[in-house]
């Protein structure tokens, strides 16, 4: 088995940034026209629509850090094993030892609520979650060397809708007649191992969760009358891990955490991207002039992040204290 040896970013507890806010150029903007924003004074509305942003801001870089350091700890988990698969053998006992810290590690980060079932963060998906099921008990994705028309019925839904599945016919195209019928619902369908996936967004969910009313004619589908197909909610991604460590057969599943990995590591990059586009957005709408130090403060250990910058920038523009903000917003 090959080891990916590549290794996560870092999970900062801070925000990295570059020393000066004001060298990063804005899209657009010439530095004449940043320099005038910048030393144009900002109405007690402004400052605080600005502080209302930042903390907007500031939350959301919160919430891809946490996420990161969820992903970060499953991926040291899974590479220490995936290294002592490699190196050695292991015996019933040592597997059975994972099954069990795989499963109390797959519990945690339900509780802890950073990651889906496939392990993506749920900061990446946005304002509607994402949720997945299998149709693992009908196979509309392999090939057959007969034409056969399917009718499917989902809950809620007055109407059948029907596909045609040729001799040999790609599995793109069978998932490219199911979205078509699909999309309106807030579903879509995807090939998960030779299996249609079935992903719903927000409260499209409940329609997956009940019975799907399928009618074929016979090759992938019962003919006759329509039976009821429930699909299955996607496993745990750890689940098979921890169920063949158990059984010891984990070595079987050296692909699944290959990928597994793989998958952890697209994650990652995808929330580090998200963190350096909102600090990146950041430095341009709200180029922070520089601050003097005041004589009496004590010396920085180092520079400023970003949002210290900006923070103090407001500070200094506004002159906002606890007895005041009141009457600044009451001002204009």
């Amino acid at each position: 088995m090959q080891v990916n040896n590549a290794r996560l970013g870092p999970v900062q507890s801070g925000v990295a940034a570059p020393a000066t806010i004001a060298d990063s150029p804005a899209s657009g903007e010439d530095k004449a026209a940043r320099r005038e924003r910048q030393e144009t004074p900002l109405s007690a509305p402004g400052r605080f629509q600005q502080w209302g942003r930042l903390g907007q801001a500031q939350n959301r870089v919160a919430q891809l850090q946490a996420a990161e350091q969820s992903l970060s700890q499953v991926y040291l988990q899974l590479r220490t094993l995936a290294q002592r698969m490699h190196a050695s053998a292991m015996s019933p006992e040592q597997q059975g030892r994972w099954g069990e810290q795989l499963a109390r590690l797959s519990e945690q980060l339900q509780r802890e609520g950073q990651l889906d079932a496939r392990l993506q963060p749920r900061a990446l998906e946005g304002d509607a979650a994402r949720y997945r099921y299998q149709l693992d008990k009908v196979d509309l994705l392999g090939p057959r060397p007969v034409r056969e028309r399917v009718s499917l019925l989902l809950a809620g839904q007055q109407q059948a809708m029907g596909i045609t599945i040729a001799p040999g016919q790609r599995p793109a195209e069978t998932l490219a007649q199911l979205n078509r019928h699909l999309a309106p619902l807030g579903i879509s369908a995807e090939s998960e191992q030779g299996r249609v996936q079935l992903v719903a967004k927000g409260k499209a969910d409940a329609v997956l969760r009940q019975p799907i009313l399928m009618q074929g004619e016979g090759v992938r589908v019962p003919a006759g009358e329509p039976v009821l197909i429930k699909a299955s909610p996607e496993p745990d991604a750890l689940a098979p891990l921890a169920e063949a460590a158990r059984k010891g057969e984990l070595l079987s599943e050296r692909e699944h955490l290959n990928r597994v990995m793989t998958r952890i590591q697209d994650y990652a990059q995808r929330l580090q991207a998200q963190r350096q586009l909102i600090l990146q957005q950041m430095a341009d709408d709200w180029p922070a002039p520089a601050i003097e130090q005041r004589g009496d403060a004590a010396p920085l250990a180092g520079p400023a992040s970003r949002f210290e910058q900006l923070v103090a920038a407001l500070l200094a523009q506004a002159n906002v204290s606890r007895h005041n903000a009141v009457a600044l917003l009451r001002k204009e």
